[in-house]
This record gives structure tokens, sequence and C-alpha cells, in this order.
């Protein structure tokens, strides 16, 4: 499986490149569960995100994204379920997502597991806003919904995971004359496929090289490649290039238990838009009701444990 996860380089690299419009991320590791529904209950416990995506530069017409996530995985069983909320505004746009996702665990072997995820909800698009076309100005204010539906696959293991995941197969959006665009499996179709391994390299220091491609087929592929460093499970720095378009910083904290706060910075390189557009992403993780590890104990020995009979 390791040869897999630096397999996806080499396959890529005959795609073409170009600036992508579709919705992302700067920070996949902790979007995972926004972008692939097979990642929902990959934990135990309870698992939560909240997450904010835009520009620095003040505009009504930059993108912003708000997303939040919960979900969890059942007791005892080897199932898994979960919410997702995206809200993406982009000039005139604004599109809410809303999903309900569950996943099913399969153990592959001692440590290693293919989780299988499903989600369906619905897709809420609204446009408004002034247009000039052919020197008449065209103004328009409409909405629609409509259901949709996607999957995905998640292979974990102690040093390393790969993923695959389509989360919606169907694309709808209002155009500038106002039609109401709905298609099944159409250009903006994305399909999302990632991989990393964590080396170990002290004690309390690890390392984790990953991978995130992302195909559109209107907008090609994009490959994102980073790395992260994780200091005593609290504290993680990572780097990262997005082919083309973009160089990334990021950072996360574990401020008390499981509840982390993570930041990226995100500067912009593309030959199409060279202006120094930053793009930050505030995230905000939490967990509870994870079993506790005890720290080992010597035993302690009474009456009511002692089942030998020479001891009477």
């Amino acid at each position: 499986m390791r040869f897999l996860v630096a397999g996806i380089l080499v396959l890529v690299s005959t795609f073409g490149f170009a600036q992508s419009s579709v919705l992302r991320f700067t920070d996949y590791g902790v979007s995972r569960p926004l972008i692939n529904p097979a990642c929902m209950g990959l934990e135990e416990g309870v698992n939560g995100l909240l997450l904010y995506r835009s520009r620095f530069e003040k505009s009504d017409y930059w993108p912003s994204t708000g997303a939040f996530n919960i979900n969890s995985m059942i007791k005892d069983k080897n199932l898994g379920g979960g919410l997702t909320l995206i809200f993406d505004k982009y000039g005139p746009y604004q599109k809410l997502f809303a999903y309900v996702a569950g996943s099913y665990k399969l153990k592959v072997n001692e440590g290693k597991y293919l989780y299988f995820g499903l989600q369906a909800g619905l897709n809420y698009v609204s446009n408004s806003g002034d247009y000039l076309m052919d020197q008449e100005e065209v103004i328009f204010s409409d909405n629609y919904s409509q259901p949709n539906f996607g999957f995905g696959l998640h292979y974990q293991a102690d040093k390393f995971y790969v993923g695959f995941s389509i989360p919606e197969f169907k694309y709808n959006t209002i155009d500038e004359q106002g039609n109401k665009i709905n298609s099944m499996i159409s250009d903006m179709l994305r399909i999302f496929l990632y991989g990393g391994y964590r080396f170990s390299l002290s004690e309390n220091t690890k390392l984790e090289p990953y991978t995130c491609i992302t195909y559109s087929g209107q907008e090609s592929t994009q490959l994102d490649l980073g790395a992260k460093l994780i200091y005593k499970e609290g504290l993680i720095f990572g780097a990262q290039y997005r082919t083309k378009e973009s160089f990334a910083a990021m950072a996360r904290v574990k401020l008390i238990d499981e509840l982390w706060l993570g930041y990226s910075f995100e500067g912009n390189n593309s030959d199409v838009d060279n202006n120094f557009n930053s793009v930050q992403e505030i995230s905000l993780t939490f967990s509870f009701g994870k079993k506790k590890q005890k720290k080992d104990t010597p035993a302690q020995e009474s009456y009511e444990d002692i089942n030998s009979i020479r001891y009477f």
C-alpha cells in the first residue's frame, strides 16, 4: 500500500493542470469528512469540525466558505454516520450543501480497515446580481434546490491511509441568463484521491508527507503536495504546494483534551491571477466520548481474585 501512495504521484504526472474554481480546502487532513463520506465515524467517540475559509481582500465577489460536520461511530458496531453542512458564496452565487452520510468498516487485517461511505442530501443554489451582456445590463434573482448523493472509500492502517471519493454526482447552478442548470455526472464532477504516510523521526516527533488530487473535467486536474511535522501529538506544522496555483503553510495546536485549533495561509502563485490574493482557513475540531488509555499499574491481588486451590 505504501507503493500505492507513491504511485499516485506518478499517475497524475500524465495529466494537465489548470486553475480550479470547484469547492476546495487548504488543509485536507482536517476537511476529509467534508469530501469523503467514508470518513464518517473514522475515529471513536463523537467528532466535529467548524471551518471558515475566505480571502484577505474585502470584496463581494471573492469566494468564502463555511462548513460544519459532526460524525460518530456506533459503539460495538462496524457502522458510522454523520451530518455535513457547507455554505459557499462566490460573487452573486450562494450555495448550501446539506448531507447525511453513513459508513461501514471492514477489517482487512490486524490494524487495517477499509471504510465504505454513502451520502445523500440537498443542494440549494441562489443567484442575484447585475450582469453586463452585450452592453446591456441584465438583472435577475432566482433560486432552486435539488437532491444529490455521493460515495467514498477510505483505507486506514497504523502508518498510512489512502482514499477516493465522489462527494456529488449532480451539479446545479444558475447561469448569467437565469437558466437553471441541472446535470448528472457533468464536466464539473469532482473526484478526490488522496494518500499519506507517517514516519517516526523520534519518540516525540513524526513526519507525514501526503498528496491530494482533485479532478474536474471542466477544470482539469489539481495536485496538492505537502508534509506535516507532528510533535507530541499536540502540535502540528505543515507546508503545501498546489501545482501552478498556490503555496500554503498551516499549523494546528491542541488546546485542551481533544479540542484543536487550526490555521492555514494560502498564497496565490497562479499565472492566471498573479495578484497576491491570499486565502486564510480557520478550523476548530473537537472530539468527546473517546476511551482514555489507562496507565499500566501493578496488579493488586484480593482474596476475591484468588482461585487457585493451593492457597487453601
